[in-house]
């Protein structure tokens, strides 16, 4: 970060240099300095208070012509002899006009009567005296006494040469204070950009844009009052050095200051699984309980070595089953987890034994990785075992950083998955995995259920990362959003992420255009170390001005942060993104409706809906409850997932309101309610009539209802009888029979609800 701040502090010392060159050209095409007169010329002096003055000789005759006095009384010698110059004093045949007069003193230049401008100097024969000034370059003083009146030169030559509001007083001033703030502006911008240009990312870049703002304004200003002589004649003659300290210094003090000055430190957050402790000394406490016999789970959770034997007999015990293994575990590298194809291991000579040392490299031979795999190796043990891996050799296991493939089991296999960090990136500050001289190595040691390998030897994988320049621009590897997917009716916006192979600075655009010309900046993770679980680098944004049912399309770009001499690379082919356009879901029926009357307590009904439109052609999910206030209460129907949806539930007697709520792909959510009731009918129905009509016999009922008959007892199933028909089909509480004066008849009836008589029992004989 250092050598970033000097190469800021270099870019603002340059800007603000610069700066100062262009305001000393300008100020010399307009005029602006000290034009003093040689030795003994120097007719009016440098005192400007009124009223006093002090003397200077000069030859006689020799007082400058067109000088007004308008405020102040100055005394001048000529021939010796002090004369007191009056107001309107002309002491030059020929000129009709006015002095101006800088700051210091010195005779600037002269305003004629007729408005011509001059300035005070050498002219072209070597003689000094005025010198018309070049037509549209005006005519200003190098400060602003009391005496004489400036002019400033128009517009933007005025503005960068601090000039604008006139040279002397107070005018001076304010002209160098608003020149000041325009260069500091400019040099802003300036610094800023070229900051952006040479990788900074965006809190550098403003760092330094602000550090050269502040920089150029203190610069620029100090400049243009050291030039006027408003701080004193001192330093007239070193304004720009002067102008270039008062300028550096600030803008490397607001750098050093602002410049990435917020520290990261990077936390990790580790959650595993509870695993048993090592060994088996408690293994027997499991047995000491009579009254609570040893189960396998509570035997294992005890120790690592602790195993329930005999299990289903009166000799069921939990034991410590490796107490007499004393050997660490022996792990080799794993070669079926090494990843991608086209890798392999070979022995490295450069690890000490007992250690054991293994190189990555591809089957060519080439021992160097491309930046920005996502490289995958393992080690495989002979008996289950616990890892641990580090970047530096730890004395014992319990000293190493993290455990292999982030698991804490015992297992024999285990693999480490990472993405190998380019050379070229140094956005991050905290990136663990770093080598030395694009060297990476990783120390892995392994222990068994008995703890034993503490202090065993280490396997070590090593691997270097190509040091060649940096050509590959980012690749957009997905999206948290599937292409073609549907969005919402009336969603002008969506949250999107997109997953890139690198720290990169993406933006988006509705045309397929370049990178520059894309109008969308992501908010994009910045540090090396901020991978997601995929292994890759996540930028976040919001598309927007999405067309109801319509194809919108979205395009990607991005742009590295690699400091390789080629410069940062720059994705030359759009991620293409569709999302399609929706209709709004309808719910287009719900049920039941109807009166539910059932015999038992408990009666079954069913739930129907019917969606259509949205996303695609009604297929929703649907899900119900009778509290829609309480979002958590509703509950999925048993069938749904496409445009009909039904559920099936056993309900009590009462009034229902059951309310709906479906949701599509594209989350447009429909919602509906229905109101139905259940009855509870445990009655059985009654036979309030039975008589001979003609040649039947008429059986009326208080309800509807179906009746049989049998000839012989009532101790007959209705299934096994004989039907009554009916008078009139449409009424069902009137039932009939022939009429037999010879024949008995056991009646039973049953309602449409279920309810009849016991088995034995009949309603009229």
């Amino acid at each position: 970060m250092i050598k970033k701040q000097i190469i800021a502090g270099l870019q603002v010392f340059l800007l603000v240099s610069f700066s100062f060159a262009v305001a000393f050209l300008i100020s010399e095409e307009v005029g602006v300095g000290s034009a003093a007169p040689p030795a003994g010329m120097d007719a009016i002096y440098r005192s400007m208070s009124p009223s006093t003055g002090i003397s200077s000789a000069v030859p006689a005759n020799n007082v400058i012509p067109g000088y007004i006095i308008t405020d102040v009384k100055l005394n001048i010698l000529r021939g010796g002899e002090s004369v007191l110059a009056e107001r309107g004093m002309y002491a030059y045949p020929g000129f009709d006009g006015q002095l101006v007069v800088g700051q210091g003193g010195d005779i600037t230049g002269a305003i004629g009567s007729d408005g011509a401008a001059y300035t005070a100097g050498l002219g072209e024969g070597g003689t000094w005296g005025l010198n018309p000034v070049k037509e549209g370059a005006g005519l200003v003083g190098t400060g602003g006494g009391n005496v004489g009146a400036g002019t400033a030169p128009a517009g933007l030559k005025g503005i960068l040469s601090g000039t604008t509001f006139g040279t002397g007083g107070g005018a001076g001033i304010a002209s160098a204070l608003f020149s000041g703030l325009a260069w500091g502006a400019i040099i802003g911008v300036a610094a800023y950009g070229l900051a952006k240009m040479f990788g900074q990312n965006e809190q550098q870049a403003k760092s330094i844009g602000l550090g050269g703002a502040i920089g150029g304004f203190a610069g620029t200003t100090s400049y243009f009052l050291a030039q006027q002589g408003v701080l004193g004649t001192a330093l007239q003659g070193s304004a720009g050095l002067f102008g270039i300290a008062a300028g550096v210094i600030p803008a490397i003090v607001i750098i050093v200051l602002t410049y990435k000055k917020t520290k990261k430190e990077l936390v990790h957050f580790e959650c595993y699984p509870w695993e048993a402790p090592t060994g088996g000394s408690n293994c027997e406490k499991c047995n000491e309980n009579p009254l609570m016999p040893c189960s396998e789970y509570r035997c294992r959770s005890l120790g690592q070595g602790c195993e329930l034997i005999n299990q289903g007999t009166e000799e069921e015990r939990c034991v410590w089953v490796t107490k007499g293994d004393t050997a660490a575990p022996h792990i080799e590298p794993w070669a079926e987890a090494l990843s991608p194809e086209g890798l392999k291991y070979i022995p490295d000579s450069g690890i000490s034994p007992p250690n054991r040392g293994f190189k990555i490299v591809d089957n060519e031979g080439n021992e160097c990785l491309k930046a920005l795999t996502v490289l995958e190796f393992g080690v495989i043990a002979d008996e289950p075992a616990q890892c641990k891996i580090d970047y530096a050799p730890k004395s014992s296991y319990s000293e190493m950083e993290s455990f292999f493939g982030n698991s804490n089991l015992f297992v024999e296999k285990h693999s480490w998955k990472m993405k190998v960090p380019s050379p070229f990136t140094e956005e991050g500050e905290n990136v663990p995995e770093i080598g030395t001289g694009g060297t990476f190595t990783f120390w892995v040691r392994c222990i068994d259920s008995n703890e034993n390998g503490e202090e065993s030897a280490m396997v070590v994988f090593r691997y270097c990362v190509d040091d060649g320049p940096d050509l590959e621009a980012p690749k957009v590897e997905g999206t948290s959003i599937q292409t073609g997917r549907p969005v919402r009716f009336d969603a002008d916006n969506v949250s999107i992420e997109v997953y890139v192979n690198e720290p990169a600075e993406c933006k988006w655009s509705r045309q397929d255009k370049a990178f520059d010309a894309m109008e969308n900046e992501m908010d994009c993770s910045s540090e090396t170390y901020q991978l997601n679980a995929d292994l890759n680098y996540v930028c976040s944004g919001k598309l927007t001005g999405i067309k109801d049912q319509e194809e919108n399309w979205f395009y990607f770009r991005c742009k590295d942060h690699s400091t390789a001499p080629g410069g940062r690379n720059v994705m030359t082919t759009s991620y293409p993104l569709l999302l399609e356009g929706t209709e709004p879901l309808v719910i287009n029926s719900v049920g039941p409706e109807e009166e539910f009357i059932g015999s038992t307590s408990i009666v079954p009904v069913t739930l129907t809906a019917e969606t259509a439109h949205g996303a695609d052609e009604g297929s929703a999910v649907c899900s119900f409850t009778t509290t829609p206030e309480n979002f958590d209460s509703f509950v999925a129907m048993d069938n749904t997932g496409s445009y009909m949806h039904n559920q099936s539930l056993d309900l009590a007697g009462g009034n229902y309101i059951y309310y709906f709520s479906c949701i599509d792909a594209a989350n447009n959510r429909a919602e509906a309610n229905t109101t139905f009731s259940v009855v509870v009918d445990t009655t059985l129905p009654k036979v309030t009539r039975v008589f001979r009509d003609a040649d039947v016999l008429k059986v009326i009922t208080d309800e509807d209802a179906k009746c049989y008959y049998s000839l012989t007892n009532c101790d007959y199933n209705l299934e096994d009888g004989l039907a009554l028909t009916y008078e009139n089909p449409t009424e069902r509480s009137v039932h009939v029979i022939p009429w037999d004066e010879a024949v008995t008849y056991f009646i039973k009836c049953e309602d449409f609800m279920g309810n009849q008589p016991r088995p034995d029992q009949c309603h009229i004989v």
